[in-house]
């Protein structure tokens, strides 16, 4: 039903809005570290999430680049860059138009905190910075979800039909956002102790891993019980999109970086990172081709099994 670049920025989405709400929420914990101030004694949380600039400095980047080239995806399998125009100045709300405009804010507050991780001009006060990551967190889950209800709204694919869709790609992007924090973490200076913050964030993302699993058991369950969605359910659990389903998804995105971040990650070690990281964005890039993937498989789109669901 839709091409690659659908599925780009499906990816690409929800990898800089789940690296954009995690990487705000660092930065909330990090303000009185890292934007000037008045001096004040470093709360628990503060000194457990502390983390260097050199860590942003490379972990903005990525979560602008992703939400940018998430949009052009977008631009580039709609054609015409004019109809987004139009649909950011309509005065009629509607769930796209939400999405837009928070893709639109995503971007700016990711460029915003890239420009300043990596310029050397002046900083912003801590209320600012603080502001502007409040707003990333906002922007960044609204970024998230939209991607699931968009696919939800189209009722022309019955196994699309459920909020539990909605849910699973925002757990799933922010597991990506995790990733790209152990991406950005790998790269920093060995000097810098990461074992410390990335073990929290990687005790956060195996609750994130866990949750999604039972969503998609979920998801999976309520789809073989209704007539109209098992034939795209038997697609994903023992169909052509099986291997996809099994190797990469429920192994590479699920089973594999939860032993991970259970075991190994929390010693900081730039392997462990960059694995872990490879494998949840491998995942959910997975779960979003069989999620796309899965709609030719529905009784709507064969006429002669909905003729026979009819009779």
């Amino acid at each position: 039903m839709f091409s690659m670049l659908v599925t780009g920025y499906l990816f690409l989405g929800g990898v800089g809005g789940g690296a954009l709400v995690v990487l705000s929420a660092l930065e909330c914990a990090n303000v009185r570290s890292r934007w000037p101030g008045p001096p004040a004694e470093p709360l628990r949380l503060e000194r457990a999430l502390r983390l260097p600039n050199e860590f942003f400095a490379r972990a903005w980047p990525v979560c602008a680049v992703s939400l940018a080239a998430g949009m052009l995806c977008l631009l580039a399998d709609l054609g015409r860059p004019d109809r987004v125009i139009n649909l950011l100045v309509t005065p009629t709300p509607s769930a796209v138009a939400v999405g837009a405009y928070a893709l639109a804010a995503s971007l700016a507050c990711s460029c915003a905190f890239a420009w300043l991780a990596l310029s050397d001009g002046p900083n912003p006060r801590r209320g600012a910075a603080a502001a502007l990551a409040a707003t990333g967190v906002a922007s960044g889950l609204v970024t998230v979800t939209y991607a699931g209800v968009l696919l939800q709204s189209l009722a022309s694919v019955l196994f699309w039909n459920t909020p539990l869709l909605p849910a699973l790609f925002a757990l799933s992007a922010l597991s990506c956002g995790a990733a790209c924090v152990f991406l950005a973490a790998g790269f920093t200076e060995a000097r810098f102790p990461a074992g410390p913050p990335v073990a929290h964030v990687a005790r956060a993302d195996g609750v994130l891993v866990a949750v999604e699993a039972l969503c998609l058991a979920a998801y999976l369950a309520w789809a073989l019980g209704g007539e109209g969605t098992a034939p795209a359910a038997e697609a994903l659990v023992a169909g052509e999109l099986a291997p996809l389903f099994w190797g990469g998804v429920a192994a590479c995105g699920l089973a594999v970086p939860f032993v991970l971040e259970r075991f190994l990650v929390r010693d900081g070690r730039r392997s462990q990172m960059l694995g872990t990281a490879a494998c949840l964005l491998a995942g959910g890039f997975a779960l979003r081709c069989c999620m796309v993937g899965v709609a030719v498989y529905d009784v709507t789109q064969m006429p002669g099994a909905l003729f026979g669901l009819a009779m």
